[in-house]
């Protein structure tokens, strides 16, 4: 099982990147608010493996960057990435937007986790993937959130990790990101708990579909997809100790409860790079998603 440390990569090792720039506090202990807005559910078809329904370069007799294949496929009922999120106006959405930049972030959490563990060829696909696929999604709608986009953040962090540089210059690079990712968080409703808890249901629900992708019958099917539902479960964790649910005590009492059932999904990820049978499935996923749906039911009371 992967160790404490790294299940929380994205909360301790994005300092810049906080949402609304406090501590969160849940039960079962407290969360630096760190702003973690991730990759986006892309609908249709798109790169990736066949996988629950769907097909698209990248997978198994098909193209793809990178050992495992790299991109979203379709996933379940044809929805891969951004499905949640595919006809969404980021313009006016919050949950979408804020959907989509936790997409982003959620390849990048993975991407310097498999940096960091010594697996820099695995870390560069993740790291390319947020720029080729879905940043253009969300950039139209910047100007109108009030930030200036973090393209050269993206474009600089991908070039120390294809050069190999030395952890400490890759480091620097994903802390700016983070931080210029967090910053065009601020421009949507990052601190309401009601946003945060329908943003961590979608994150979850599309690991679901990645993770449906990359396991099949126990056996990695596309390591990529199993590594991106890896990446999104950890921005959903960030999310949920974040500062939205500080507010008061109902909120507070919630991210408590969705923390717990998130850190009861952590042993679907017995490494980033399984060499034997992997026991898990997508329905652990898409019935952690459906827990939060009903856990959030209590922030509208």
């Amino acid at each position: 099982m992967l160790g404490a440390a790294t299940w929380l990569v994205t909360t301790q090792l994005s300092g810049c990147a906080s949402l609304g720039g406090g501590e969160g506090e849940g039960e079962g202990g407290e969360g630096e608010g760190e702003g973690v807005l991730t990759q986006p559910l892309l609908g249709g078809e798109g790169e990736g493996g066949e996988g629950a329904g769907g097909e698209g370069e990248g997978g198994e007799g098909g193209e793809g960057e990178g050992e495992g294949g790299e991109g979203e496929g379709e996933g379940a009922a044809g929805e891969g990435e951004g499905g949640a999120t595919a006809a969404a106006d980021f313009d006016a959405d919050d949950v979408a937007y804020l959907t989509q930049l936790s997409l982003i972030r959620g390849h990048l959490a993975v991407g310097y986790a498999l940096y960091t563990n010594g697996m820099p060829g695995l870390a560069e696909t993740h790291m390319k993937h947020p720029r080729e696929e879905i940043y253009a999604s969300v950039a139209p709608s910047f100007k109108s959130r009030g930030c200036s986009g973090f393209g050269d953040n993206l474009t600089a962090l991908t070039a120390v990790v294809s050069q190999r540089k030395h952890q400490a210059e890759v480091d620097a690079a994903y802390a700016d990101l983070t931080a210029a990712v967090a910053a065009c968080e601020q421009g949507a409703a990052a601190n309401d708990p009601k946003v945060a808890a329908k943003v961590i249901e979608n994150l979850l629900r599309t690991a679901g579909i990645e993770y449906d992708i990359g396991i099949v019958e126990g056996a990695v099917n596309n390591l990529h997809e199993y590594q991106d539902a890896w990446g999104f479960t950890q921005v959903a964790d960030t999310w949920a100790r974040s500062r939205a649910f500080a507010a008061d005590p109902k909120a507070t009492a919630v991210a408590g409860q969705l923390q717990d059932i998130i850190a009861g999904l952590a042993g679907m990820w017995p490494s980033l790079d399984p060499q034997g049978p992997v026991n898990s499935q997508g329905a652990q996923l898409f019935g952690a998603a459906a827990q939060v749906q009903v856990a959030a039911f209590n922030l509208s009371r």
